[in-house]
């Protein structure tokens, strides 16, 4: 019985040192705080500030009029949505203070944190807070600005064989009966005018 006890208490121990430590995993929200995957803080009440968008027409991708809000568009087509409900280039380098972060989804298919800042009388706008700060759509202080990747270094390695060794092998191969003379003469000629 002492075992059994002690078995299932080690094993609440370690889920719960697991539990602890999965928890420290980025992104996270801590009360009104979202800590993102770079580090960055995101506290309601703060202030923050646009980037560029980074559509192709210059309009904000992860930036947009969120559904719920009485100016956003809903639909199924979630794509179309986005698009329709994207922040126009002109509010680049504006501020706008947090109302609320929050995280969305479901553990089968992951979770976006997205912060919601007031925009006018009428809605609010939702950020994919880590796809916005990875993007430059909203800025923040450059230690929290990603790494660029450096792009993998290709290396071309060419075997330099001489031509006396291609001509040693082809001697080689008439000597024992695999070429004709006349073979063994177009590849040796070959060999020559490359030279």
């Amino acid at each position: 019985m002492k075992k059994t006890i002690l078995f299932f208490a080690t094993l609440i121990i370690i889920a719960n040192s697991y539990a602890q430590e999965t928890e420290r995993i980025l992104p996270i929200i801590v009360k009104d705080t979202l800590f993102t995957t770079s580090g960055y803080k995101i506290v309601e009440g703060q202030e923050i500030t646009f980037g560029k968008g980074t559509m192709p027409d210059g309009d904000f991708k992860y930036i947009r009029i969120s559904r719920n809000s009485l100016m956003g568009f809903g639909g199924e087509d979630n794509t179309g949505v986005n698009s329709r409900n994207s922040i126009n280039r002109k509010f680049s380098g504006q501020h706008f203070k947090v109302v609320k972060v929050d995280k969305v989804g479901r553990k089968k298919h992951g979770y976006n944190y997205l912060v919601f800042v007031k925009w006018g009388l009428l809605g609010k706008v939702e950020i994919d807070a880590d796809a916005a700060i990875e993007s430059g759509e909203i800025v923040v202080p450059t230690m929290f600005k990603p790494k660029p990747v450096q792009a993998a270094t290709i290396v071309e390695v060419k075997s330099q064989i001489s031509v006396a060794d291609e001509l040693t092998k082809l001697k080689k191969l008439l000597d024992e009966g695999v070429l004709t003379q006349a073979e063994y003469d177009a590849q040796k000629k070959k060999l020559l005018e490359k030279n």
